[in-house]
């Protein structure tokens, strides 16, 4: 078998078996989204710069993020549902069980980055964060 056949049943198979089936971590049952930012306050976070922080489960919905770095964050379990992402650079982040509903992705890079369990991701999201740098699981 050509070793392009292989790596694509390979991937096949990982993608059934962790994201279509959720055979990773998930979220405690008793998640609490925190909600820090304003409406207002979110439609001004375009071209911020986050570096080593730990924003746990903050809600981010429908918030502008565009242009913004995220640089060393643990963003496990934010909601990013409906967020303008575009141009949005995710650097060494820890994105595990995140929600990505009807967020806007372009020009992104998630170097670095982990996503394992990450939700409402479709399968071209899935494939454009990992040409990205996103990984979805550990080795």
């Amino acid at each position: 078998m050509l070793p392009e056949i292989q790596w694509m049943r390979r991937f096949t198979l990982f993608y059934d078996r962790f994201v279509n089936n959720r055979r990773y971590p998930e979220p405690g049952s008793g998640r609490k989204i925190k909600r820090i930012f304003t409406a207002e306050e979110k439609q001004d976070l375009s071209r911020r710069v986050f570096r080593e922080s730990c924003l746990d489960y903050i809600d981010f919905s429908a918030a502008d993020l565009r242009e913004a770095r995220f640089e060393g964050v643990s963003l496990y379990g934010c909601d990013f549902s409906g967020a303008d992402l575009r141009s949005t650079a995710f650097l060494d982040c820890d994105l595990r069980c995140a929600h990505f509903a009807r967020a806007v992705f372009e020009n992104n890079s998630f170097k670095r980055s982990w996503l394992t369990g990450a939700e409402d991701i479709s399968y071209a999201v899935f494939e454009y964060i990992r040409a990205r740098g996103g990984h979805f699981a550990y080795c």
